[in-house]
């Protein structure tokens, strides 16, 4: 016999999003249960090792970070901050950022899901949606050779790949050609260097490299996560040179073509430049950094000219400080600014089903176009996504108006 769980919220996904949605739900005194396929909290963060959270300040060349965000964000913000023992940095254009430990990244997860007694069930997989008087009624998920029903009144999407949309064959908003994706590794014994000369060594080793035909065009997709260089260990990552189509197959392909990179790297660095003589492959990050999939269709479809017009809007629930960062498949990375010292505002609309009542998104699957979640897509915006579709969904389960949850959302964290 199938066991039988009934809660008020149910969350689909672990990541940054995921736990910000799970606390801001708990905290109006519901149950919530947290589906996540990983053994372990922290979705991209953690499993691809993204290695900096960014979005959480405001875009500005002032010398000191500050926050765009107040809120779960900011606490979360500071709260990892200290456990990873590291400080926000910038970048020439105004760009600020937080380096942060992977481990400490989990840790801090895992902390805010007990303190908060969120109910969650790892290693387990979404395998249907039952939907009945355009509400989700329950779902099916599982873990291992069990499958387990769970009774909902509401759900919320962080999962990244807008999962609950696909299970229940509702539209999603697809692009024509993903970002590129990515795969992060650690090489440890490198030589007494700073991380900037180290950049600039990599950049110019890397394209002689390839001016002289000994490395293949896509060796020049190599960069430092900023903030790694430390007890001569530093963390790479690199542009994976197959293209991401979520056929069958691809992420086989992926994985493939990115540790056949990882290692002709290694070698190459080690065997030609000096400051990696004593190099070696000290870990890879055990999944590849997929940067967008498919979004959910929402009441509200976030845009290109939102972002880059700084748009405000009366139903904000984010602030949203990032620019549009593509990683085209051929090229380096690609930016696209708006005004310094702005910002946009993502609308609660982008959070909600536009067809089921009681269904919401957060992190990056919200509605949005692909130049837009080229933006919305980084973690200091998930967070804030994320909390606030925990919000709506509370509001849902305990029939707060929609535009009083919204104004709970912007005083809790705008």
């Amino acid at each position: 016999m199938t066991p039988t769980i009934h809660t008020d919220v149910v969350i689909v996904g672990g990541g940054a999003a995921g736990v910000a949605a799970a606390v801001a739900a708990s905290n109006k005194g519901l149950k919530v249960v947290l589906i996540e396929q990983h053994s372990f909290l922290g979705g991209k963060a953690t499993a691809a090792e993204v290695g900096t959270v960014c979005g959480l300040y405001k875009f500005s060349k002032q010398a000191q970070a500050e926050y765009i965000v107040k809120g779960f964000a900011k606490d979360f913000g500071e709260d990892l901050r200290k456990r990873s023992n590291t400080a926000p940095l910038s970048s020439s254009g105004g760009l600020h950022y937080l380096p942060y430990d992977t481990g400490a990244f989990k840790s801090l997860c895992t902390d805010l899901l007990i303190s908060n007694k969120v109910e969650v069930y790892f290693g387990s997989i979404l395998k249907n949606v039952q939907i009945n008087s355009n509400c989700v009624e329950s779902i099916s998920i599982q873990t291992g050779n069990q499958t387990r029903a769970i009774i909902v009144k509401s759900i919320i999407d962080c999962s990244g790949e807008s999962t609950v949309s696909g299970a229940a064959g509702l539209p999603v908003i697809t692009s024509e050609n993903y970002q590129a994706a990515a795969q992060v590794f650690t090489l440890q014994n490198i030589g007494q260097v700073t991380e900037a000369s180290l950049g600039m060594i990599l950049k110019r080793e890397l394209q002689s490299a390839i001016d002289e035909k000994k490395l293949e065009d896509y060796y020049d997709r190599v960069y430092i996560v900023q903030g790694s260089l430390k007890n001569g260990c530093v963390t790479l990552k690199i542009g994976i040179p197959v293209a991401v189509t979520h056929a069958p197959d691809n992420l086989q392909a992926l994985k493939t073509s990115a540790h056949l990179f990882v290692h002709t790297l290694t070698g190459y660095l080690i065997q030609h430049v000096p400051v990696f003589k004593h190099a070696s492959l000290m870990g890879i990050a055990p999944e590849i950094g997929i940067r967008v999939s498919a979004r959910s269709c929402g009441k509200y479809i976030l845009t290109e000219d939102d972002v880059l017009n700084c748009k405000k809007n009366g139903a904000a629930i984010a602030n949203a400080s990032w620019p549009i960062e593509e990683w085209e498949q051929n090229k380096r990375v690609k930016m696209r600014y708006f005004r310094l010292d702005d910002f946009y505002q993502v609308p609660a609309g982008c959070l909600q089903s536009a067809t089921i009542k009681n269904l919401y998104m957060g992190g990056r699957n919200i509605s949005a176009t692909d130049s837009a979640i080229a933006s919305a897509r980084v973690m200091g915006i998930c967070l804030q996504t994320g909390y606030a579709a925990g919000l709506l969904a509370a509001g849902h389960v305990l029939n707060i108006s929609e535009k009083e949850i919204i104004k709970i959302i912007q005083s809790a964290q705008l």
